[in-house]
């Protein structure tokens, strides 16, 4: 996870020949001098557009580079001269020592999406014989497939961006444009935000967060993905769940029964789901489907067992048996009767307990504005007995004494007192509807039974006057509609068992999650995390120090483990400072997130990028201490870039104490080449 620029190359083939300029970089501190105007910004903008991250600037894509790279130079001799066709290179490595050169074109025939890739160091080798491979930017594809640059480059760097919410769609990747901000301040809007000026036109939630958590190589993140997609799966095993529940009662109640002792939604238990069976209703009684099972089978037993009689043989036996049956119907139609009425009473009860929530509601409602008016006013209004608390309005002329209303409850009391009357309503609804859901099983069982008895009636009443030598059709149709019977009831022990077994899978899958969720650390940030937020924090308190924040004492500065933005006593720091301890603060955060790489596990690349670091006219010592700080990235294995047009004797007197190199543009960098 390292990234090191070794050499930059800039050429424009102009009306007056070819112009360009080279510039080395090394480990440790480099720093980059010009005049402004003379294309300082040119480099560094350069190194931007090559590796295709201009959209690091702006969401439209447009050159970022000055007309001296696209339509005209000044010379020296302020001579102007058009350009006609205009490259980028850069030669980076990586932490494994694979060197590679990026060329990019700015104003030339071929598209200037096109990126090419020389596999080794072509700037500053021979560059013979090395292996070229094309790759396109800013398309779509650009960071997920095979030929997209970015893709390849987040390889080359040897990370792995993670996956992020979007605000329009489920997820993407969290990309280049959105981390490298982190450690490239570039010089018109880089220096505008703390910890980084991150594109937001991405539409990806909570972005600076996001590319924060990846370059420290944060877990909370990690973290909270992981809550996210467990709570996901459990709510993916609910719905399941329910979808099969519902399937079930659903054809359970077509076969005359209901499902009992099944649970709503998933549980623990392992055991619960021994519980559920079928019940199937018996006039106003419900019966287990297996006892119902039991005594079928005894009833087909004994009709198989004996043969088929003649009419005049059961002549006496059916119409004792019609007689039963005839019972059985005015039982049962008087059942239905009392359930439908029963239905209607209930009907009723429910639709004026739902008046009855809504007016609570609307109460509620009232009161709640009322309590917070006089909370915003900060004046308790006094309720009296002959005025109305709303409209103000006297009540006078009432049927109740005025006397009986001496003592008015405040509105915080009447507030709980109508919530738990809306809670008691709510619940006997609930109860109600409860009933009213048994009610209809029963119902609908007994219309079953009853053209059941129906269809036996007339079949007893045909064979009465029958003749009496036939065999007796009601005997072998009882047999008949009793296999016919316990072949639907057979199919639906079958497939409810087959339900069963759907939710035995999913109750397991279900414990499995319990199991993973209890393994995830309820805390939002794990060990490290603090760990590395802590080092971060006094980091950035000494840096700050170093550099001479004054609005408060550096030793209050801590970093937010919700934002990871800097903060005093639990707020983060705003226009409180002075414009100038804002970069002094910037150069902490940032070099704090560089000198952190060295000590702890980050996606950190060990570079740092600043375009006109002394922004805001920044004292000079501080400007000193700055690069002296930079310089010791060098004992780190680590590199910074600075570009500056600081005063170029200020400067050198600076460098002059330190370990760093430079490189001086005494003119105009982009130079005639012989």
């Amino acid at each position: 996870m390292t990234l090191r620029f070794q050499r930059l190359r800039l050429r424009a083939v102009t009306s007056d020949g070819v112009y360009g300029a080279d510039v080395p970089f090394e480990s440790g501190l480099t720093v980059l001098w010009a005049d402004n105007t003379k294309g300082k910004s040119t480099c560094m903008q350069g190194m931007l557009y090559a590796l295709g991250l201009e959209r690091m600037l702006s969401p439209r894509r447009e050159i970022p580079l000055p007309h001296a790279m696209t339509t005209y130079l000044n010379t020296d001799d302020e001579k102007r001269v058009e350009v006609l066709e205009s490259s980028v290179s850069v030669e980076i490595a990586n932490g494994n020592d694979q060197i590679i050169t990026v060329t990019r074109a700015v104003k030339a025939a071929t598209d200037t999406r096109l990126v090419t890739v020389d596999f080794g160091p072509a700037l500053s080798g021979s560059g013979a014989s090395l292996r070229r491979q094309n790759f396109f930017v800013l398309d779509p594809g650009a960071a997920q497939r095979e030929d997209g640059f970015h893709h390849f480059l987040e390889g080359f760097l040897g990370w792995r961006l993670p996956q992020v919410r979007r605000y329009d769609s489920p997820e993407t990747k969290l990309y280049l444009e959105t981390v490298f901000p982190l450690f490239w301040v570039e010089q018109k809007f880089g220096w505008t935000a703390i910890p980084a000026a991150i594109p937001t036109y991405m539409r990806i939630r909570e972005v600076h967060k996001r590319a924060v958590e990846f370059i420290m190589d944060l877990d909370v993140y990690k973290l909270e993905v992981q809550r996210e997609r467990l709570s996901e799966r459990l709510a993916a095993n609910s719905k399941e769940w329910s979808v099969i529940r519902q399937e079930l009662e659903r054809f359970v109640a077509r076969g005359g029964g209901r499902v009992a002792a099944l649970s709503e939604s998933p549980v623990a238990d392992l055991t619960a789901l021994s519980n559920a069976h079928v019940q199937l209703a018996e006039g106003s009684d419900w019966v287990a489907l297996s006892a119902v099972v039991t005594r079928l089978r005894g009833n087909i037993a004994a009709l198989a067992a004996k043969a088929v009689p003649a009419v005049e043989e059961q002549s006496e036996e059916v119409a004792k048996r019609l007689e039963q049956l005839s019972q059985h119907t005015d039982q049962l139609n008087a059942e239905r009767i009392r359930l439908h009425g029963a239905q209607q009473l209930k009907f009723a009860d429910m639709q004026s307990l739902k008046r009855r929530i809504a007016a609570l509601e609307q109460d509620l409602a009232k009161n709640l504005d009322v309590q917070r008016l006089q909370r915003y006013s900060g004046i308790t209004a006094a309720l009296t007995p002959d005025r109305c608390p709303t409209c103000e309005q006297a009540l006078v002329d009432t049927l109740l004494s005025q006397d009986a209303l001496a003592v008015v409850m405040p509105v915080s009391d009447n507030i709980e007192y109508i919530r738990s009357q809306k809670k008691m309503f709510e619940d006997i609804l609930a109860r109600e509807q409860a009933e009213e859901n048994e009610r209809r099983d029963q119902l609908s069982a007994v219309g079953r039974n009853l053209a059941d008895y129906y269809a036996q009636i007339r079949l007893l009443r045909s064979e009465l006057v029958a003749p009496g030598a036939n065999p007796s059709a009601a005997i072998i149709e009882e047999r008949i509609r009793a296999e016919a019977r316990m072949r639907d009831l057979e199919a639906l022990q079958a497939i409810f068992d087959d339900a069963l077994d759907r939710l035995r899978t999913l109750q397991e899958a279900y414990n499995g999650l319990l199991l993973e969720g209890a393994q995830i650390p309820t805390e939002k940030l794990s060990p490290a995390d603090h760990d590395k937020l802590n080092r971060l924090t006094a980091l950035v308190q000494s840096r700050a120090k170093d550099f001479g924040f004054s609005t408060f004492a550096p030793a209050e500065l801590s970093i937010s483990q919700d934002s990871y933005r800097p903060e005093k006593e639990g707020f983060e720091i705003g226009f409180e400072t002075s414009a100038s301890d804002a970069i002094r603060l910037k150069w902490a955060y940032q070099l704090g997130l560089l000198e952190l790489a060295s000590d702890k596990p980050t996606n950190h690349p060990g570079m740092l990028v600043f375009d006109e670091p002394r922004q805001q006219s920044s004292s000079r010592p501080s400007f000193r201490n700055l690069l002296v700080r930079a310089a010791a990235a060098k004992g780190r294995s680590q590199q910074v870039i600075f570009s500056t047009s600081e005063d170029l004797e200020t400067l050198k007197s600076i460098t002059a104490t330190i370990d760093c190199k430079q490189v001086i543009f005494p003119g105009y960098i982009l130079q005639k080449l012989s």
